[in-house]
């Protein structure tokens, strides 16, 4: 009697478990990655009142089975389903990531590792990657800005200074294409010519901008020859539109001569900026490298009195011309080309410097299709010497391809224009990269973007496996723990696997409402029908009591 009364409070307190169970599952139907519970039951023991017997030959009577009585059910197992996966939550946040496959993301609370599903993940105060739920940290390799992961895992800073920027790039290429109308207005115009412009970076990321004329060259009779131009730099300026560069130039110093104040030349200095003079687009021969320099020399007491300074070039050439105006250096930014003037020098025989620069070239088109046939005497293509335009290494050598200009007739209509970089874009220089957006990709690689077009890994997040995953011990806040029955964990990249994360999506709970509400009906049976054996019994009881009366 009392065996049966004690089987069915086994039987309430069990059904209660698996009740607990199942509402557990229920409550956390929407918990992000929540894996399902399930109760198995189990007999708890048995009072052998009489063993079996075996058949006795001698005898003649068969075995007799051993007489059992059962003393009630317990809990034989609570599993959980950790490798069946929930279906996909869309949230479009690129930090909610989902696990297509069994692997495990691995954060630490600071003193342990521990695993999880749920990929609700953020970018915490000080630029770690972190839940958002605890603040735990994710795991994974970082990695440099040559693409190079680390060793070992640690957790993610996606945030750092060094990330929140990209280093520029100097410009290296540039490409002048379009047009050059041969009836253009402003390339036929007295003392005009076509402009053109050609923006460049230096290493530093600031932005330059080079002017550019082309004039036609001219015959004896002052008649434009066709397909024949000559292309100067007109000046360098920065993004704040100043004027950049430095250069050789005869540079005037106040001497007493016979008690007179007297402006002498004193040789070649170098030049301000704001003064820089890169050429001359009037000049009429075909050699831009062949020119003098001239300076008006004031004598104090006198009229003005102008010199004129012979340069003579490496081919030998010499050539002269006067300006009263202002002393003009003529810079060769374009070639970096020197030229020896050792016979530079003033009516006293005082040598004035030995080198000058030039900012000219010949630029000559095929008269019958109007396509480049030469440039600097090359075919397509020249260089521009910035470190010759200002004093800094920053400023790298921009190679210019003219092979995409034509000088045709184009109704009066030039296109001609400049750009940096080559057909393609490449060696087009970047200026410094603000971070604008991050994201993560199917390999768990978290990439970031700039807003100089520029890209780069900050780190691979790692996940982790067990060779029993439903050994895992749950610890709340949807984390788990690995145990004696988990194994150790394995970390990989996720790719090893064969597997892969989705972001912009959470994995949501595997609890199927339809099984559960089906469970709860049996359980709900279960235990009313052993809380009967509870009040039958005692109906036995009271039975046996009355017995005496």
């Amino acid at each position: 009697m009392m065996r049966a009364l004690y089987s069915g409070v086994s039987g309430l307190k069990t059904h209660q478990t698996k009740m607990d169970v199942i509402g557990n599952n229920i409550a956390n139907v929407n918990t992000v990655a929540f894996k399902a519970g399930s109760v198995s039951f189990q007999e708890m023991m048995y009072q052998t009142t009489s063993n079996a017997s075996g058949a006795d030959g001698t005898r003649g009577t068969g075995g007799v089975n051993a007489k059992q009585i059962g003393l009630g059910v317990t809990n034989g197992a609570i599993s959980n389903s950790i490798t069946t996966q929930g279906a996909a939550q869309t949230t479009n946040d690129p930090f909610d990531l989902r696990i297509e496959g069994e692997s495990f993301f691995v954060v630490n609370n600071g003193s342990e590792q521990l695993y999880t599903r749920a990929g609700a993940f953020y970018v915490d105060g000080v630029g770690n990657l972190a839940m958002k739920t605890t603040g735990y940290n994710v795991m994974g390799w970082a990695c440099d800005e040559n693409g190079n992961y680390a060793d070992d895992i640690s957790p993610l800073k996606v945030m750092s200074p060094e990330n929140m920027i990209s280093n520029p790039e100097a410009t290296t290429k540039a490409t002048v294409s379009g047009i050059l109308d041969k009836n253009g207005a402003k390339l036929n115009a007295v003392d005009g010519g076509q402009s053109i412009s050609i923006s460049f970076y230096d290493e530093l990321g600031y932005s330059y901008t080079a002017k550019y004329n082309i004039v036609p060259v001219k015959d004896s009779f002052g008649e434009n020859v066709d397909g024949q131009y000559q292309i100067f730099m007109e000046n360098i300026v920065d993004s704040n539109g100043n004027t950049l560069g430095a250069a050789n130039f005869l540079e005037k110093k106040s001497k007493t001569v016979n008690g007179t104040e007297t402006d002498v030349n004193a040789g070649f200095a170098t030049m301000d900026a704001d003064k820089l003079v890169f050429g001359n687009p009037k000049v009429t021969t075909s050699k831009p490298a062949s020119y003098s320099i001239t300076t008006n020399v004031k004598n104090a007491g006198t009229a003005d009195e102008s010199k004129s300074y012979t340069v003579k070039s490496a081919d030998g050439t010499e050539k002269n011309f006067t300006d009263k105006d202002k002393a003009i250096a003529y810079y060769n930014s374009l070639t970096g080309e020197k030229y020896t003037t050792a016979d530079l020098g003033d009516a006293d025989g005082n040598n004035l410097g030995d080198s000058y620069y030039v900012t000219g070239f010949d630029l000559n088109y095929n008269v019958a299709d109007g396509s480049l046939e030469s440039i600097g005497g090359n075919l397509n293509e020249v260089n521009m010497y910035l470190n010759n335009v200002k004093s800094s290494s920053a400023m790298k050598t921009v190679t210019i391809d003219f092979s995409q200009s034509k000088n045709i007739s184009n109704g009066g209509v030039p296109t001609i224009e400049g750009t940096n970089g080559d057909g393609d874009g490449n060696g087009a220089g970047k200026k410094v990269g603000v971070m604008t957006s991050l994201s993560v990709d199917g390999q768990g690689r978290i990439n970031a973007s700039y807003d100089n077009g520029n890209s780069r890994v900050l780190g691979k997040i790692c996940v982790a496996t067990f060779s029993n995953a439903s050994g895992l011990e749950k610890q709340g806040e949807n984390l788990y723990s690995a145990s004696l029955n988990s194994g150790d964990a394995s970390i990989n990249e996720i790719a090893a696997k064969g597997e892969k994360m989705t972001s912009g999506n959470l994995e949501m709970s595997n609890v199927d409402l339809s099984n559960e509400f089906t469970d709860m009906i049996t359980t709900q049976r279960g235990f009313q029908a052993n809380s009967r054996i509870i009040t039958t019994s005692d109906s036995l009881l009271e039975e046996l009591v009355n017995l005496k009366r």
